[in-house]
Parts: structure tokens; sequence; C-alpha cells
């Protein structure tokens, strides 16, 4: 009977135990649950924390996508300038323009800016144009119709005599604004940022309704009577941005309104 006894009381004992350690485990679960468990207002301040974070870098993520776009079109502007003051001290004057005769006024979109800083050959037998780098050759009437001038400054017979002064130009900085089958392309610099695709912007190129070549944003450029370097010439750019067309010149360092 002693034995019986002395085993119940330990069978008892063992079962307190067990008990106890249950209810402890579940104290401790449920302190752990309360512990990693967000209340309501912790869960809205994580919230605001994150749309506060979000309205930091969105606007920063903009203005680096309007930076970026700016320092290219300024960079660009700068070689520009650079090889055109180069073709000066080789030629003695700057590149010409295209002055319409009719008007006596400069379309400075359509110019002949790519062929003179590039080089033009000729074929002394036919008269025929061509870029350096093409087959396809441009006669006198299409360059007499588009740019009104009989022919180029910087030109020759022989390649190796003709002066390249854009001789890192990317594809990209060169696009064709003319595709008449079976008619010659001509070709412009082109600013790095194409022209929208909207009607609240009329393309640079009037008149034309192949979409891709209404993109094709040229390198305004004005030789005779400049409005703003009247010793020199007015080279800019104009883009779309933020729903307005802005402008970077060689006439001021800021980026400014139309």
């Amino acid at each position: 009977m002693i034995v019986q006894h002395t085993t119940m009381n330990r069978f008892q004992t063992i079962i307190e135990a067990w008990s106890g350690f249950e209810v402890n485990r579940g104290r401790r679960s449920a302190n752990v649950r309360r512990c990693l468990a967000f209340t309501l207002i912790e869960l809205l301040v994580v919230i605001s924390i994150i749309a506060l974070l979000a309205g930091l870098i969105v606007p920063l993520a903009k203005n680096a996508g309007v930076s970026g776009k700016r320092n290219r079109i300024r960079a660009e502007l700068e070689q520009l300038v650079t090889a055109i003051e180069a073709y000066k001290a080789k030629f003695g004057e700057y590149p010409p323009d295209n002055v319409i005769p009719s008007t006596k006024t400069v379309n400075a979109v359509t110019n002949q800016l790519f062929y003179e800083l590039t080089g033009v050959i000729v074929d002394d037998r036919s008269g025929v144009f061509r870029a350096r780098d093409r087959q396809q050759g441009i006669n006198s009437l299409t360059v007499q119709t588009i740019f009104h001038r009989d022919g180029f400054v910087n030109s020759g017979t022989n390649p190796k005599e003709i002066k390249s002064f854009l001789p890192s130009l990317k594809a990209s900085q060169r696009r064709a604004i003319s595709s008449q089958s079976p008619g010659p392309e001509i070709e412009v610099l082109a600013v790095p940022v194409d022209w929208p695709n909207d009607a609240k912007f009329p393309p640079p190129l009037i008149g034309i309704s192949d979409l891709t070549i209404r993109r094709v944003n040229p390198w305004r450029y004005v030789k005779t009577n400049p409005t703003n370097n009247s010793d020199s010439f007015d080279l800019w750019a104009e883009y779309v941005e933020g729903g307005k067309i802005k402008i970077i010149c060689n006439w001021s360092k800021e980026t400014l309104d139309r």
C-alpha cells in the first residue's frame, strides 16, 4: 500500500508538472503572438511611411530623367558648336544655312549642317553629291530644291581631301527626312529627343505624312542675320517636356520656354 501510494503521488506530480508546462507554453506562445502581431495603428504608421518615401522617390526619378535628357542635348550642342567653329577656321566662314530665295527668310529646320560638317563627295562627271558613307547620290536639282543651293562648300572628288568635323557622329544623330522612292534620302543632324506624335505639337517637318519622319527633330541653325548671336550663328534644339516646348541653345546656359 505504501508503494502504491508513493506511485500515485509521483504520477500526480508528473501530471501537475506537465499541466504547468502546457500552461506556461501557452502563455509564452500568446506572448510571442502578441509581440509579432501588428496593431492597426502600427500598420497605418508603416503604410504612411511607405507612402511618404514613394512620394519622395518618384519626383526624384522624374527629375533625374528630365536632367538626363537636357544633359544629352546640351552635350550634343557643345559638340556641334565645336565642329562649326572648326569649320569656320578651315573655310573662313560658318556653314551656309537654308535661305529661301522668294522670301529671303531662313528655313532653320531643313538645313545642310549634316553634309557641311561631315563632307560630301562629288562625282565630277555627273555632278552628283553623296555623303562619305553612302553610295546613293543626290543630284544638283534635289540640293537646289531642298537646300536652295547649288552645292556644298565642304565637298570634293577625293574623299581623302574632304574634312569631317564630326568623325564620331552616332547613327542616332543623323536622320533621313525624305524617302521619295526611287529618289534619294536627305539627311539632317537630329536632336537626341524625338518629336512627339501629338496633335498639340505640330512637327518640325511640315507636310509629311510618314509618322517616322514626322518624329525626326532636326537641329535648328541660322547663320544669315541670326537673332541672338549677331556676330556668329544661332544653333538650338526644341523638344517637348512637361507639356511645353523647351529650347536649349548656344545663346543661353538656361533651358528656355518657347
